[in-house]
């Protein structure tokens, strides 16, 4: 071989290998952002607050996020739903320091939640909505009773009824949109419970929770349940932004409303907001309660001034103020 055929042999080597080396490190990274790309399901912590803003049934509405949450956890390898009890104000107070959840459980008090929750497309629901786009969704609600223990619901007067005044709850609202009209004696929930079956008042408007305290202390009440008014709506709501936490929380969510989860809602003495049947018999109103959809809806992210005022017409539309009761509407969903 010629030193001029061996100098271009060598350079053709050469320049094969050059092109070799160009081709693998501009493949390489075409590789790896593909296997980037490929969909990947979340693996890590999924941090859940849960918020008790009015009273419950018989059980911890923490306690069934917990047992849905290791459920989830099941069917995804690799994600752990770590749950939080908060109240509204301990949450505002972690939120300025700068934590955060993924996902929320709250009513009640909560009208922060807007602030910091994301859209959920898939669902809809007006009370849980701005501007059109659904931000939370009911997971159980509670609703409104009127109870006795001798009367036929015929002769219900500001002067034998007792109100029951349960936290994060507005049943002054409920009596006032029903109809009635009178100065009603309010008083704290027990001491309502209290008054009823000592014979102070024939008839007690009270909630869920007071079924299963009367079923607790084996107390035989007749219960009817109002179909007007319901703002007893324990919602939930997506917080992450990042994708996949977002689409993982959603997955959760989904879980939570589904029939098989929500049809054990009686376990702890709630409604579903979506299914019938979770109570087979009468169970001492919460049939009833089940039978009766709610007409009218408080908006689920109300601010405290918001709430403040509606309470106020509630109060002056009871007492016979028809203005009230007409602004009371404007509130509603």
């Amino acid at each position: 071989m010629t030193a001029k055929k061996k100098w271009l042999t060598a350079g053709l080597s050469l320049l094969l290998a050059v092109l070799a080396a160009f081709c693998f490190l501009f493949a390489y990274p075409a590789l790896a952002r593909s296997d980037a790309a490929k969909p990947q399901g979340y693996k890590g912590i999924l941090r859940l607050w849960h918020i008790d803003g009015f009273e419950g049934g018989r059980g911890a509405r923490a306690s069934f996020l917990g047992q849905a949450a290791r459920a989830y956890e099941a069917e995804n390898e690799g994600v752990l739903v770590m749950i939080t009890a908060h109240t509204p104000e301990s949450a505002l107070n972690a939120l300025a320091a700068g934590t955060a959840p993924d996902i929320i459980s709250y009513g009640g008090a909560c009208g922060f939640v807007a602030e910091i929750a994301q859209p959920l497309e898939k669902y809809e629901w007006p009370a849980a909505a701005i501007g059109g786009t659904t931000y939370g969704v009911p997971w159980c609600r509670g609703g409104y009773l009127l109870f006795t223990m001798n009367g036929d619901f015929s002769d219900v007067l500001a002067e034998n009824t007792v109100i029951s005044s349960g936290r994060g709850a507005f049943p002054a609202a409920a009596a006032a949109l029903e109809g009635w009209r009178g100065d009603f004696a309010e008083l704290a929930s027990v001491q309502a419970y209290t008054a009823l079956i000592g014979g102070k008042y024939k008839y007690m408007l009270g909630t869920q929770r007071d079924v299963w305290r009367f079923v607790t202390r084996g107390v035989t009440v007749q219960a009817r349940a109002l179909e007007n008014f319901c703002d007893l709506w324990q919602y939930i709501s997506v917080c992450a932004s990042d994708a996949e936490k977002y689409n993982a929380s959603l997955d959760f969510i989904d879980l939570l409303v589904s029939r098989e989860w929500q049809v054990r809602l009686s376990s702890v003495g709630m409604l579903s907001p979506f299914y019938d049947a979770v109570y087979a018999e009468e169970g001492g109103g919460m049939r009833a309660l089940e039978e009766e959809k709610p007409a009218l809806l408080f908006p689920a992210f109300a601010d405290d001034a918001a709430r403040e005022t509606f309470s106020a017409l509630a109060e002056e539309a009871l007492k016979g103020d028809e203005n009230s009761a007409k602004k009371l509407e404007n509130y509603l969903v």
